[in-house]
């Protein structure tokens, strides 16, 4: 059985079995490592109209990531601020736009405290909407996703993006936009394009960044037979029995590997699974 690790999921304690039961879960498929996110406000039942909500939001994802840890995970603990944020903002919270940017630029003040103090390993996920919204919120959004940026420059922690997925103008646009953050040279290994297409992923790899893929099994089989080991892979479970098709639960994404590797693609689901992980989540491979 090789080792598994997942660059980016997530664990709900109010809706879903919560990290501790999905890590058990995870390892007895052969997971080692999770890179473990905090979802939406409205997941946690929380409505995202002052700082005290996400304070909120990050005391309930920080216990989980705790509790992922003492099931003998090895976790890597982001903090972030969706952009889908911004539209609940107005459209629920009750903010006008220019309110929501304040809000969520002094939500990034929260994550520069986490960083800046070592309570979490990353920032994300942060960036811009992939779906239909006003140009104001994608905008506000981006403001949001560039300060987030710069605290991750300034403080050496990873940096998680949620994005569209248009390949090489998707990756571009953003190299721009990490540029004035700060984030330059060595620098750029700090970033994750996250549930990249193949070709975004191709792009964000060229240009120094890393990119994680979804696990689902008929893209884990063609890339494991088409592409260098060059892209982690990525449950993006949201851990909600109301949503159970999004994406993939950790442990068939595992199963899945574990089966490439029968197939004779051991030494492709080990480089993605253990040691690009190791690499970029600055971790000891199990």
């Amino acid at each position: 059985m090789i080792p598994v690790g997942d660059a980016h999921t997530h664990a709900n304690p109010v809706r879903g079995m919560g990290a501790r039961m999905a890590a058990r879960r995870f390892k007895r498929s052969g997971g080692w490592f999770a890179a473990l996110l905090n979802l939406t406000s409205w997941s946690y039942g929380l409505t995202p109209s002052s700082l005290d909500s996400y304070r909120r939001m990050y005391e309930i994802h920080l216990a989980e990531c705790k509790a992922a840890r003492e099931e003998g995970l090895r976790v890597s603990c982001f903090a972030g601020i969706h952009p889908a944020e911004v539209d609940r903002m107005i459209d629920k919270g009750g903010l006008k736009p220019e309110e929501a940017l304040e809000l969520g630029l002094k939500v990034v003040g929260l994550l520069e405290e986490m960083c800046r103090e070592g309570v979490v390993d990353g920032v994300g996920e942060v960036g811009r909407q992939h779906y239909k919204t006003s140009p104001l919120r994608v905008a506000i959004a981006m403001a949001i996703a560039e300060e987030a940026a710069r605290v991750a420059a300034d403080h050496g922690c990873l940096l998680q993006l949620h994005l569209e997925n248009e390949g090489p103008a998707t990756v571009d646009t953003t190299a721009r936009l990490l540029e004035r953050a700060g984030v330059t040279g060595p620098k750029a290994k700090l970033v994750i394009f996250h549930h990249a297409t193949l070709k975004t992923a191709r792009r964000a790899v060229e240009k120094g960044y890393n990119a994680t893929i979804p696990g689902v099994p008929r893209l884990l089989d063609h890339a494991a037979r088409t592409e260098p080991p060059d892209y982690m892979v990525e449950s993006d479970y949201i851990d909600d029995p109301a949503r159970p098709g999004v994406v993939v639960e950790p442990w068939r994404m595992a199963e899945k590997l574990q089966r490439l590797a029968e197939e004779g693609l051991e030494e492709w689901a080990y480089r993605v699974s253990v040691d690009l992980i190791a690499r970029t989540f600055h971790t000891p491979p199990p």
